[in-house]
C-alpha cells in the first residue's frame, strides 16, 4: 500500500487501466501489488509495457532464476528499494541462493557468493548500477560466462528493476516491519 498512491478499486478504473489491471491480476503475478498499483496511473504509456517486460524477464527469460534474483536484489540494495527486497528475497532463497551472502548484500557489503557466476553477476550488476557501463574486461567476463543473450537480459533486468525501484521509492510503497533498509526513508 502506498500513501502517495492509494489503491484504486477496480470498479473505479477506466477501460485502459482495467485492461492492464486484469492482465496483471490474471497473469503469473496473481495480483496488482507493489509498483503496479502506482503504474496503473499511466496505463497507456507505462504500465502495460512495464508489466509485459517484467513478466517476460521474470517468467520466461533465459537468465537463470538465481542469477536474475541476485541482480534484482543488487538493484534493490543500490536504490534502497524496500518493497523490492521484501518481495524478491524469498524468491531468491527459494531459487537456491544462499541467504548468508544475501544478508551481506543487504547490509551494503560484498556478498562474497561462493559460486563464481553468482559473484560475477553481482560484480557486473554493481558496475552497471554505479557507472552505467562495463569496461572491456567486465564485458568479456560477462559474455564468456553468460553468453550474449543472457548478458543482454541481465542488463534489461537491471534497467527494469531500477525503474520499479524509482516507482516504489517515490510512491513510498509500504513493507512490513522490520524494513530491509532501516536507514532509508
Amino acid at each position: 500500500m502506498s500513501t502517495r498512491f492509494p489503491p484504486i478499486p477496480r470498479e473505479q478504473l477506466d477501460d485502459a487501466q482495467r485492461a492492464v489491471f486484469d492482465a496483471i491480476a490474471s497473469g503469473p503475478r496473481g495480483g496488482v501489488v507493489g509498483p503496479f498499483n502506482v503504474l496503473l496511473r499511466a496505463p497507456a504509456a507505462v504500465s502495460d509495457a512495464a508489466q509485459q517486460l517484467g513478466a517476460g524477464l521474470r517468467f520466461s527469460g533465459a537468465l537463470d532464476d538465481r542469477l536474475r534474483e541476485i541482480a534484482i536484489l543488487t538493484v534493490s540494495r543500490r536504490w534502497s528499494a524496500q518493497f523490492e527486497w521484501f518481495a524478491h528475497h524469498p524468491i531468491a532463497v527459494k531459487a537456491g541462493v544462499d541467504p548468508a551472502p544475501l544478508e551481506r548484500l543487504r547490509q551494503g557489503g560484498d556478498p562474497g557468493f561462493a559460486d563464481a557466476t553468482e559473484q560475477l553477476v553481482w560484480r557486473l550488476s554493481r558496475a552497471v548500477l554505479d557507472r552505467g557501463r562495463l569496461d572491456d574486461a567486465e564485458f568479456a567476463a560477462g559474455r564468456d560466462a553468460l553468453g550474449e543473450a543472457q548478458l543482454v537480459e541481465l542488463l534489461a533486468v537491471l534497467g527494469y528493476y531500477t525503474l520499479l525501484s524509482f516507482i516504489l521509492n517515490v510512491g513510498e510503497v509500504a513493507v512490513p516491519e522490520p524494513k530491509p533498509f532501516p536507514e532509508a526513508t
